[in-house]
Protein backbone atom coordinates (compact mmCIF):
# COMPACT_ATOMS: atom_id res chain seq x y z
CA UNK A 1 0.00 0.00 0.00
CA UNK A 2 1.38 3.59 -0.73
CA UNK A 3 2.48 5.54 2.27
CA UNK A 4 -0.22 7.81 3.38
CA UNK A 5 2.22 10.47 4.11
CA UNK A 6 3.51 10.27 -0.08
CA UNK A 7 -0.78 11.18 -1.09
CA UNK A 8 -0.08 14.69 -1.19
CA UNK A 9 2.76 14.18 -3.16
CA UNK A 10 1.36 11.58 -5.35
CA UNK A 11 -1.75 14.20 -5.78
CA UNK A 12 0.68 16.48 -6.93
CA UNK A 13 1.85 13.39 -9.56
CA UNK A 14 -1.29 13.58 -11.12
CA UNK A 15 -2.30 17.24 -11.29
CA UNK A 16 1.05 17.58 -12.93
CA UNK A 17 2.41 15.69 -15.51
CA UNK A 18 5.49 15.34 -17.62
CA UNK A 19 5.83 14.53 -20.99
CA UNK A 20 8.68 12.01 -21.25
CA UNK A 21 11.26 11.42 -24.57
CA UNK A 22 10.81 8.06 -23.29
CA UNK A 23 8.05 5.96 -25.30
CA UNK A 24 4.85 5.81 -23.02
CA UNK A 25 3.58 2.34 -21.84
CA UNK A 26 0.56 2.94 -23.19
CA UNK A 27 1.80 3.42 -26.92
CA UNK A 28 4.37 0.14 -26.88
CA UNK A 29 1.25 -2.51 -27.97
CA UNK A 30 2.08 -3.82 -25.09
CA UNK A 31 -0.78 -6.24 -23.38
CA UNK A 32 -2.37 -4.22 -20.24
CA UNK A 33 -4.00 -5.72 -17.75
CA UNK A 34 -7.88 -4.52 -19.09
CA UNK A 35 -6.59 -7.33 -21.88
CA UNK A 36 -6.25 -10.07 -19.74
CA UNK A 37 -8.72 -9.68 -17.11
CA UNK A 38 -12.53 -9.71 -16.80
CA UNK A 39 -14.38 -6.60 -17.34
CA UNK A 40 -16.97 -7.54 -14.74
CA UNK A 41 -17.63 -8.85 -11.31
CA UNK A 42 -17.52 -12.89 -11.44
CA UNK A 43 -21.64 -13.97 -11.40
CA UNK A 44 -23.11 -14.11 -8.06
CA UNK A 45 -20.33 -11.93 -6.41
CA UNK A 46 -21.36 -8.77 -4.07
CA UNK A 47 -19.95 -6.47 -6.46
CA UNK A 48 -22.21 -6.80 -9.09
CA UNK A 49 -25.31 -4.63 -9.78
CA UNK A 50 -27.81 -6.12 -7.28
CA UNK A 51 -26.86 -4.83 -4.00
CA UNK A 52 -28.38 -6.59 -0.48
CA UNK A 53 -29.63 -4.80 2.40
CA UNK A 54 -27.93 -5.18 5.61
CA UNK A 55 -29.47 -6.77 8.75
CA UNK A 56 -30.91 -5.36 12.02
CA UNK A 57 -27.89 -4.98 14.24
CA UNK A 58 -28.59 -6.93 17.68
CA UNK A 59 -29.37 -5.51 21.31
CA UNK A 60 -25.69 -4.81 22.65
CA UNK A 61 -25.26 -5.44 26.48
CA UNK A 62 -22.74 -2.20 26.84
CA UNK A 63 -22.94 1.24 28.23
CA UNK A 64 -23.43 3.53 24.89
CA UNK A 65 -26.00 0.62 23.61
CA UNK A 66 -28.40 3.03 22.45
CA UNK A 67 -26.07 5.66 20.98
CA UNK A 68 -24.17 2.82 18.96
CA UNK A 69 -27.54 1.75 17.37
CA UNK A 70 -28.64 5.19 16.61
CA UNK A 71 -25.77 5.54 14.56
CA UNK A 72 -25.66 2.00 12.81
CA UNK A 73 -29.33 2.93 12.38
CA UNK A 74 -28.93 6.04 10.65
CA UNK A 75 -25.79 4.90 8.86
CA UNK A 76 -27.63 2.28 7.25
CA UNK A 77 -30.50 4.25 6.34
CA UNK A 78 -27.80 6.51 4.45
CA UNK A 79 -26.64 3.66 2.75
CA UNK A 80 -30.09 2.52 1.73
CA UNK A 81 -30.91 5.59 0.51
CA UNK A 82 -27.93 6.05 -1.56
CA UNK A 83 -28.81 2.49 -3.21
CA UNK A 84 -32.62 3.38 -3.63
CA UNK A 85 -31.83 6.53 -4.67
CA UNK A 86 -28.65 5.25 -7.55
CA UNK A 87 -30.87 2.28 -8.82
CA UNK A 88 -34.31 4.57 -9.23
CA UNK A 89 -32.56 7.12 -10.83
CA UNK A 90 -30.63 5.02 -13.10
CA UNK A 91 -33.50 3.12 -14.38
CA UNK A 92 -35.12 6.11 -15.21
CA UNK A 93 -32.34 7.36 -17.44
CA UNK A 94 -32.10 4.36 -19.33
CA UNK A 95 -35.47 4.49 -20.06
CA UNK A 96 -35.31 8.13 -21.29
CA UNK A 97 -33.10 6.59 -22.94
CA UNK A 98 -34.81 4.33 -24.80
CA UNK A 99 -37.85 6.43 -25.24
CA UNK A 100 -35.39 8.69 -27.09
CA UNK A 101 -34.43 5.69 -29.51
CA UNK A 102 -38.25 5.26 -30.53
CA UNK A 103 -38.71 9.18 -31.43
CA UNK A 104 -38.43 10.37 -34.82
CA UNK A 105 -37.15 14.02 -35.87
CA UNK A 106 -38.53 15.00 -38.83
CA UNK A 107 -36.57 18.07 -38.79
CA UNK A 108 -33.29 16.25 -39.15
CA UNK A 109 -33.08 15.68 -42.50
CA UNK A 110 -29.18 14.51 -43.16
CA UNK A 111 -27.68 12.37 -41.31
CA UNK A 112 -24.93 14.44 -39.84
CA UNK A 113 -28.22 16.34 -38.00
CA UNK A 114 -29.05 12.99 -36.76
CA UNK A 115 -25.50 12.36 -35.01
CA UNK A 116 -25.38 15.29 -33.64
CA UNK A 117 -29.10 15.20 -31.66
CA UNK A 118 -27.63 11.48 -30.85
CA UNK A 119 -24.50 12.83 -29.94
CA UNK A 120 -26.11 16.21 -27.22
CA UNK A 121 -28.90 13.85 -25.69
CA UNK A 122 -26.19 11.20 -24.81
CA UNK A 123 -23.98 13.84 -23.28
CA UNK A 124 -27.10 15.22 -21.27
CA UNK A 125 -28.02 11.63 -20.38
CA UNK A 126 -24.30 10.73 -18.73
CA UNK A 127 -24.28 14.45 -16.85
CA UNK A 128 -27.84 13.33 -15.30
CA UNK A 129 -25.61 9.68 -14.47
CA UNK A 130 -22.81 11.67 -13.35
CA UNK A 131 -25.15 14.00 -10.95
CA UNK A 132 -27.07 10.73 -9.33
CA UNK A 133 -23.10 9.22 -8.33
CA UNK A 134 -22.28 12.30 -6.82
CA UNK A 135 -25.53 12.75 -4.94
CA UNK A 136 -24.91 8.93 -4.18
CA UNK A 137 -21.54 9.49 -2.96
CA UNK A 138 -22.37 12.48 -0.75
CA UNK A 139 -24.48 9.81 1.13
CA UNK A 140 -22.20 7.16 1.29
CA UNK A 141 -19.78 9.45 3.23
CA UNK A 142 -22.14 10.49 5.47
CA UNK A 143 -23.00 6.91 6.08
CA UNK A 144 -19.19 6.65 6.64
CA UNK A 145 -18.82 9.14 8.79
CA UNK A 146 -21.34 8.20 10.87
CA UNK A 147 -19.91 4.49 11.37
CA UNK A 148 -16.51 5.90 12.12
CA UNK A 149 -18.36 7.47 15.41
CA UNK A 150 -18.75 3.66 16.67
CA UNK A 151 -15.91 3.71 19.16
CA UNK A 152 -17.41 0.36 21.27
CA UNK A 153 -15.53 -2.66 20.37
CA UNK A 154 -18.20 -4.66 20.76
CA UNK A 155 -20.46 -3.09 18.15
CA UNK A 156 -17.39 -3.01 15.87
CA UNK A 157 -16.51 -6.61 16.01
CA UNK A 158 -20.33 -7.37 15.02
CA UNK A 159 -21.42 -9.09 12.27
CA UNK A 160 -23.69 -6.16 11.28
CA UNK A 161 -21.32 -3.77 11.71
CA UNK A 162 -18.65 -5.44 9.59
CA UNK A 163 -21.54 -5.90 6.82
CA UNK A 164 -22.39 -2.32 6.69
CA UNK A 165 -19.35 -1.09 6.46
CA UNK A 166 -18.11 -3.30 3.45
CA UNK A 167 -21.50 -2.53 1.83
CA UNK A 168 -21.26 1.30 2.30
CA UNK A 169 -17.02 0.98 1.17
CA UNK A 170 -18.05 -1.50 -1.88
CA UNK A 171 -20.60 1.08 -3.81
CA UNK A 172 -18.13 4.06 -3.06
CA UNK A 173 -15.30 2.16 -4.75
CA UNK A 174 -17.79 1.48 -7.87
CA UNK A 175 -18.85 4.48 -7.93
CA UNK A 176 -15.00 6.30 -7.75
CA UNK A 177 -13.78 3.67 -9.98
CA UNK A 178 -16.50 5.24 -12.45
CA UNK A 179 -14.82 8.79 -12.09
CA UNK A 180 -11.63 7.39 -12.42
CA UNK A 181 -10.68 8.65 -9.43
CA UNK A 182 -7.85 6.12 -8.81
CA UNK A 183 -6.09 7.11 -6.06
CA UNK A 184 -9.87 7.08 -4.25
CA UNK A 185 -10.06 3.41 -5.57
CA UNK A 186 -6.91 2.16 -3.77
CA UNK A 187 -7.11 3.84 -1.22
CA UNK A 188 -11.33 2.69 -0.15
CA UNK A 189 -9.94 -0.78 -1.54
CA UNK A 190 -7.59 -1.64 0.56
CA UNK A 191 -9.28 -0.09 3.54
CA UNK A 192 -11.87 -2.89 2.20
CA UNK A 193 -9.65 -5.73 2.08
CA UNK A 194 -8.82 -4.97 5.61
CA UNK A 195 -12.04 -4.70 7.29
CA UNK A 196 -12.50 -8.83 7.15
CA UNK A 197 -10.70 -11.93 6.03
CA UNK A 198 -14.22 -12.69 4.04
CA UNK A 199 -13.27 -9.20 2.12
CA UNK A 200 -9.88 -10.27 1.17
CA UNK A 201 -10.87 -13.87 -0.35
CA UNK A 202 -13.24 -11.81 -2.62
CA UNK A 203 -11.54 -11.59 -6.41
CA UNK A 204 -13.14 -8.18 -7.83
CA UNK A 205 -11.18 -6.16 -5.16
CA UNK A 206 -7.83 -7.37 -6.20
CA UNK A 207 -8.79 -6.84 -10.17
CA UNK A 208 -9.87 -3.62 -9.08
CA UNK A 209 -6.40 -2.85 -7.41
CA UNK A 210 -4.45 -4.42 -10.59
CA UNK A 211 -6.25 -1.78 -12.90
CA UNK A 212 -5.68 1.27 -10.65
CA UNK A 213 -2.40 0.40 -9.80
CA UNK A 214 -1.71 0.12 -13.27
CA UNK A 215 -3.10 3.78 -14.19
CA UNK A 216 -0.61 4.92 -11.29
CA UNK A 217 2.36 3.44 -12.84
CA UNK A 218 1.44 4.71 -16.11
CA UNK A 219 1.22 8.32 -14.33
CA UNK A 220 4.17 7.76 -12.88
CA UNK A 221 6.26 6.85 -15.95
CA UNK A 222 5.01 10.23 -17.56
CA UNK A 223 6.44 12.10 -14.71
CA UNK A 224 9.30 10.31 -14.52
CA UNK A 225 9.15 9.33 -10.73
CA UNK A 226 10.77 6.17 -11.01
CA UNK A 227 10.71 5.05 -7.22
CA UNK A 228 6.72 5.18 -7.45
CA UNK A 229 6.86 3.60 -11.16
CA UNK A 230 8.28 0.75 -9.74
CA UNK A 231 6.22 0.69 -6.55
CA UNK A 232 2.77 0.70 -8.39
CA UNK A 233 4.30 -1.87 -10.65
CA UNK A 234 4.88 -4.33 -8.40
CA UNK A 235 1.60 -4.15 -6.34
CA UNK A 236 0.23 -3.60 -10.01
CA UNK A 237 1.45 -7.41 -9.73
CA UNK A 238 1.17 -8.57 -6.42
CA UNK A 239 -3.12 -7.94 -7.04
CA UNK A 240 -3.02 -9.37 -10.44
CA UNK A 241 -1.68 -12.67 -9.56
CA UNK A 242 -3.94 -12.50 -6.03
CA UNK A 243 -6.77 -12.32 -8.50
CA UNK A 244 -6.18 -14.35 -10.85
CA UNK A 245 -5.01 -17.46 -7.53
CA UNK A 246 -8.86 -16.46 -5.93
CA UNK A 247 -10.90 -16.11 -9.70
CA UNK A 248 -9.38 -19.21 -11.91
CA UNK A 249 -7.47 -21.21 -9.69
CA UNK A 250 -3.94 -21.44 -8.78
CA UNK A 251 -4.09 -24.84 -10.85
CA UNK A 252 -5.85 -23.48 -13.55
CA UNK A 253 -4.39 -22.41 -17.08
CA UNK A 254 -5.17 -18.77 -16.36
CA UNK A 255 -3.45 -18.48 -13.75
CA UNK A 256 0.05 -19.81 -15.22
CA UNK A 257 -0.62 -18.00 -17.98
CA UNK A 258 -0.66 -14.90 -16.03
CA UNK A 259 1.56 -15.95 -13.89
CA UNK A 260 4.53 -15.64 -17.02
CA UNK A 261 3.57 -12.59 -18.09
CA UNK A 262 4.18 -11.25 -14.49
CA UNK A 263 7.77 -13.31 -14.46
CA UNK A 264 8.37 -11.34 -18.01
CA UNK A 265 7.97 -8.01 -15.92
CA UNK A 266 4.82 -7.24 -17.15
Amino acid sequence: MVNHRRFFWVLLLLSFQIPLGATDPNQTGETRVESILPTRPESGSPWGDSTQAIGTIPVLDFVDEKNSEKRWSDANKEYSLALDGFETGKKGIDKRREDFKKEVFYEDRYEWQKVTRKENKEKEFQKQLYELRTQSTLRLVKAMNLLDKIENPKVKESASYIDLKSGIYREYIKHQEYFKNYLQVIDFTTRYIEISSKNEMEAEPHRLLALSYEKMEQTAFRSKNQELYYEFKELKKKHLLRFAELHYGRESKEYAAIEEKVGKDF
